[in-house]
């Protein structure tokens, strides 16, 4: 599995791309075009990749070289589509706004968000299994029960109050990260009201761009522990309520 420094996740309404789209834009912007890539960890130059994708015609796919991971699929039962670009270095924001915005102007562009790989996998990690797997301890951790019945209830990590958690809702993810991109589905699902209220406030960075989509910047760098929870839970408080 890849596991990344850096991460951006973009969310995009129901079967508004097709794989093929998104893999040719995320090739282009990321300079892959004369690549050796892996697609479904098979090796393979990059125009073959894009000839198998489209060869293929599935609504997913999974390419990834030494340094980049790119992860596209589609969740139906929750009407959107999901692409995460992931890097195994630290890139600066100006390369993460270049890489967002080779999407914005696509149709359905819902909301995109910059996160750490790590911190997202910990804040949302429920299993006691992945703990013990990586070596890590859960003492201390709030724990619940799954709510499965007899023999399949066991108790899990309560990750309800991270200020990290990621909770996926129809049409968009309850997320927050340190500079966000949110179109105009997004603020249709959460409400218009949400808009005024984040551009009216002073504590971040928030301009309306082209096509109604704000964009919000907390800090250069993604959230990495919960000494930005306050930041965190305040970005929510004014995109979620």
């Amino acid at each position: 599995m890849f596991m990344g420094v850096e991460k951006v996740e973009l969310i995009f309404e129901l079967d508004a791309l097709s794989a093929e789209e998104v893999a040719r834009r995320s090739i282009d912007v990321l300079g892959l075009q004369n690549s050796q890539i892996n697609l479904y960890q098979e090796a393979m130059s990059a125009k073959s990749a894009l000839e198998r994708i489209v060869r293929e015609g599935k609504p997913s796919f999974n390419i990834e070289t030494s340094d980049v991971s790119i992860h596209f699929s589609t969740i139906r039962a929750y009407r959107q589509q999901l692409l995460t670009i992931c890097m195994k270095e630290a890139r600066s924001l100006t390369v993460w706004e270049g890489i967002v915005g080779s999407f914005l102007g696509c149709k359905g562009f819902t909301q995109a968000c910059l996160l750490s790989d790590e911190y997202t996998l910990w804040q949302n990690a429920a299993d006691p299994l992945q703990y013990q797997a990586a070596g890590r301890s859960y003492d201390g951790l709030p724990l619940v029960s799954n709510g499965l019945p007899s023999p399949l209830q066991k108790l899990v990590i309560d990750t309800s109050r991270n200020p990290g958690r990621r909770v996926i809702k129809i049409g968009y993810v309850e997320m927050v990260g340190c500079a966000m991109w949110l179109g105009q589905p997004f603020w249709d699902l959460v409400g218009n009201q949400r808009r005024q209220g984040l551009l009216a406030s002073r504590a971040y960075n928030a301009i309306e761009m082209l096509g109604g989509i704000v964009r919000l910047v907390a800090s250069e760098a993604p959230f990495v522990d919960e000494a930005t929870k306050e930041v965190q839970e305040d970005l929510r408080r004014l995109l979620f309520g």
